[in-house]
């Protein structure tokens, strides 16, 4: 996490986590079908309730943005099969968020990357932030 005088400085941010909310898999049998172990996890109650099973990047925050899915898609080059059966029944999305510096106003995410994502069936969820603003 950046800290409060790199925030007021203006600089830019990223970050990157693949997100597998399941109604049917706890994040245990998550973890196991794709033999990784989540940096984070939840359950949410309710009608329907589900699990959330979280992988982030693991880069500070400064790392540039697509070092950040280029990681995501580095450690998931293995789970090919078991991301394509957990799309069939869960939502499946790397979550970006980021927020842009004095100089940047834009963010390149090259086609490799997206095909990387498409060809293991994942979502691309953009979650933007003004410049200088943290992640909630």
């Amino acid at each position: 996490m950046m800290e409060a005088d790199e925030l007021s400085a203006g600089r830019s941010w990223a970050s990157a986590s693949l997100r597998i909310a399941s109604e049917t898999m706890t994040p245990d049998a998550i973890g196991e079908l794709l033999h990784l172990r989540a940096s984070s996890t939840r359950s949410a109650e309710g009608d329907p309730a589900f699990s959330v099973w979280m992988l982030d990047s693991g880069l500070d925050p400064s790392a540039a943005v697509e070092d950040h899915l280029y990681i995501l898609i580095e450690r998931l080059s293995e789970c090919h099969e078991a991301l394509r059966t957990l799309t069939e029944t869960a939502a499946v999305e790397v979550w970006l968020s980021l927020s842009p510096g004095p100089r940047h106003r834009s963010a390149v995410i090259d086609h490799r990357c997206l095909a990387a994502f498409a060809d293991l069936g994942i979502d691309l969820v953009l979650d933007l932030y003004p410049q200088g603003k943290p992640a909630r």
